[in-house]
């Protein structure tokens, strides 16, 4: 079977793939994508982790049949697999054999399905901007809607600039919850730090992802005395105490490892460089953290035991999240939030 060729006319990236993704599950074909580039400011276009170890277009995230994503037109397959690419890169693929579809001709899905309707509604504050919560990685808003939709809630999400927080943390006064994602801005990390400490404080359900568990790893740490200046080296290399430290061999740990739960989440997606302190380890137990999971000196998921539901995890299970079948921490996560609540 000659390839089929899905051109697709996303304008942004959290569209891009979408529909060759749901086309090749549901042919169960392998799917292959011409890495698209996208011309507004969109930092995290490129972040969803697969399991050949780097990071593709963000709106592929949807896919279960997913191989790789080229640049060059020579490494893609002659044979038995759904492309997809830009509109813009048509031309690039004139040379080659096998049908074309536009995208916009397709059935959209509807991934982002209503929650439920009763009136059990609960606010939920996502740390980020429209750009990079919406427009560039859809797969927090997707699990969280998954997972609301799975327990009959209804939700109001609300974007919080980290950057443009008040410094009383007014913000957080009609939350019922806080997510801390993942992302590749740095920029993020010293609001997420405070609201950390805020959440903890005030009993807000949390739930911190990658860079958000790294964010709640320091904010307990810097409530030891004598530690707090911890800070990420990946946000200042040159501060005297790393909260969390590059990897002694420089390694770049990115694709998807085992993770200890039950099938078929017992794999994570990771996508990072640097890995909590061990040196500060007894300044996190001594905060109240329990830590979870941990894969020879790699902190992988932690809790506040005594907290409603303060959890984090270094991974990204919104990765795994599908809209019929979202991953069991967002589950427990809005379950906690529902019963404190409602």
């Amino acid at each position: 079977m000659l390839p089929l060729f899905i051109v697709d006319d996303a304008k942004i990236p959290a569209h891009y793939g979408i529909t060759a993704s749901m086309l090749a599950n549901q042919k169960s074909l392998p799917l292959w994508s011409l890495r698209p580039t996208f011309h507004n400011d969109f930092p995290d276009s490129h972040q969803h982790v697969i399991a050949a170890g780097y990071c593709v277009s963000s709106g592929l995230f949807l896919s279960n049949t997913l191989q790789h994503e080229v640049t060059d037109v020579s490494q893609l397959p002659t044979h038995d697999a759904v492309i997809v690419l830009a509109e813009a890169d048509a031309p690039r693929i004139a040379h080659l054999k096998g049908e074309r579809l536009s995208s916009k001709n397709l059935p959209q899905p509807e991934i982002l399905t209503p929650a439920s309707t009763d009136n059990r509604t609960i606010r939920i504050g996502l740390m980020g901007h429209v750009r990079d919560q919406r427009d560039s990685y859809p797969a927090n808003l997707l699990s969280l809607q998954a997972a609301a939709k799975q327990l009959h809630l209804k939700l109001d999400i609300r974007l919080l600039s980290p950057e443009a927080l008040c410094h009383d943390l007014h913000e957080l006064d009609e939350l019922h919850g806080v997510v801390l994602p993942g992302g590749s801005s740095m920029a993020a990390v010293l609001g997420q730090i405070a609201v950390a400490k805020a959440t903890l404080h005030r009993g807000i359900p949390t739930l911190g992802l990658c860079l958000g568990m790294q964010s709640m790893c320091t904010a307990v740490v810097q409530h030891a005395i004598g530690f707090e200046e911890a800070i990420l080296a990946e946000v200042a290399s040159h501060a005297t105490l790393h909260s969390f430290i590059r990897f002694d061999d420089f390694r770049h740990r990115c694709g998807l490892f085992a993770f200890p739960a039950p099938a078929p989440f017992n794999y994570m997606h990771y996508n990072h460089r640097y890995y909590f302190n061990p040196k500060l380890r007894p300044q996190l137990l001594a905060g109240g953290i329990d830590i979870t999971v941990q894969n020879d000196d790699i902190v992988e998921a932690i809790r506040f035991p005594s907290h409603t539901f303060w959890q984090g995890v270094q991974g990204h299970p919104e990765l795994m999240s599908r809209p019929n079948a979202p991953h069991p921490l967002f589950i427990d996560f809005l379950q906690a939030v529902a019963q404190k609540t409602i």
